[in-house]
């Protein structure tokens, strides 16, 4: 009788964790429509795939291989742009910065140094310098040649969808 129950009791959970998944899954793909339908450019974190794309509707504009994912197990499906941030600045005073001149000069110099990342509304982080990275932290890690192309198509609102690993997977 006792493992009759003890696997009801399994059975029940496992179902209950694949609704949960499945749910999950309907939103980010809700949110996908959402962003193909607003006729404007968003990125799309596909972690099945394991890369992050630049897209316009259903067209593919970049495709940007992820070096580092540490969003966790379900980070919110939709967020958007808040700041492009320029360059790193250490918490500790006495850790010297890099010298760099901050002026609009430099920006028609260039336009996104490698220290510089992309930050969310959710608290998502992109960023291809690994000074940015903490532990615990929701962030992508990409290629610098990747981060100054997003970061320039990108603008404060840009939508950023993520779809979760098993997203092409059915229901099990």
């Amino acid at each position: 009788m006792k493992r009759l129950a003890l696997l009801w009791a399994l059975a029940c959970g496992a179902s209950a964790a694949s609704a949960e998944d499945l749910a999950y899954v309907n939103a980010a793909l809700r949110a996908w429509l959402q962003a193909i339908e607003a006729d404007a450019p968003y990125l799309l974190a596909d972690r099945g795939a394991g890369e992050l794309r630049l897209m316009h509707g259903k067209a593919l504009l970049r495709r940007v291989p992820l070096a580092a994912d540490s969003l966790g197990t379900q980070p919110s499906v939709q967020s958007s742009l808040e700041a492009r941030l320029r360059r790193y600045r250490p918490s500790s005073p006495w850790q010297s910065l890099v010298p760099s001149p901050f002026d609009w000069e430099q920006n028609l110099v260039a336009d996104a140094p490698a220290t510089s990342a992309l930050y969310f509304a959710n608290g998502l982080l992109i960023y291809a310098s690994p000074a940015w990275h903490r532990p615990d932290a929701m962030d992508l890690q990409i290629g610098v040649a990747d981060l100054r192309a997003l970061y320039n198509a990108c603008g404060p609102g840009t939508t950023l969808v993520v779809l979760p690993a098993n997203w092409r997977e059915g229901p099990q």
